[in-house]
């Protein structure tokens, strides 16, 4: 029931001193108004304090900004570039010491390939500038150019032996990787066979007759080198045996 309605009053002794006769609402009108200029007086007396205390007494953020107001890193702050991010990796952003090397699954399926696999290949990337591709798999070609990687730097690659799903993607390669800008001979490295038709030059030498036409139009324009292929036929049967071996690295 409303106070008001009833005619009940508030007497001085209820209200406070010096208020005489007042209604309920009033006297809540009252009490909040008192606590507002309670509150207000305290922010500014507080303002006043900091304001007097000398600024080393203060509490400091030293990354700049007030306390409580949110860390804001000083302008000289700058991650170094291989920590930009340390749980998603970008491709082309992280450099690699002298002394480090990344080694990344392009595909890693003999057969059937899918949009999210792709065939077997291995890229091996150096501090020192130098790349290796193992084995180059149906679908690697469209993984590595998606791992920042141009076709014109793509280069020594490795078949481990002579199964199609380990090489399918190099006539691809061979094919258009010097309309790409790889104006430099093809560098392949692969095992010989019991028999010389079973080694990786008689496959190097089928996958030029392959590509004839393809390679014959192409010249015409011309685009100048990068058809040629160097072929680095090692011994299948010397196990552990060296068949890379420049500029500090050894491949086995």
């Amino acid at each position: 029931m409303n106070p008001e309605s009833t005619g009940k009053k508030i007497t001085s002794g209820e209200a406070g001193a010096g208020h005489g006769n007042m209604s309920r609402r009033d006297a809540i009108k009252t009490a909040g108004l008192a606590g507002v200029a309670a509150l207000t007086t305290s922010a500014v007396s507080t303002a006043q304090t900091a304001e007097d205390t000398p600024a080393a007494a203060q509490a400091k953020n030293p990354y700049g900004g007030v306390p409580s107001g949110g860390i804001t890193l000083p302008p000289y702050y700058r991650p170094t570039p291989s920590l930009v991010s340390n749980n998603v990796y970008y491709p082309g952003q992280e450099q690699l010491g002298l002394d480090e090397m990344r080694i990344s699954f392009i595909g890693s399926t003999p057969i059937p390939v899918t949009r999210a696999q792709a065939g077997t290949c291995i890229m091996v990337e150096l501090g020192n500038g130098k790349r290796f591709f193992f084995d180059f798999g149906s679908g690697c070609v469209r993984n590595i150019i998606a791992m920042a990687v141009p076709l014109s730097v793509v280069n020594d690659i490795f078949l481990t032996h002579l199964h199609v799903d380990h090489y399918a993607d190099l006539p691809y390669l061979f094919a258009f990787a010097p309309w790409m800008g790889r104006w430099k001979p093809l560098r392949v490295h692969g095992p010989s066979g019991r028999t010389p038709e079973d080694g990786i030059r008689t496959m190097i030498d089928g996958m030029k007759m392959m590509t004839r036409w393809h390679t014959d139009s192409f010249n015409a324009c011309p685009i100048g080198d990068g058809y040629e292929v160097e072929v680095n036929e090692f011994d299948f049967r010397d196990d552990n045996g060296i068949c890379y071996d420049k500029d500090g690295v050894t491949i086995r």
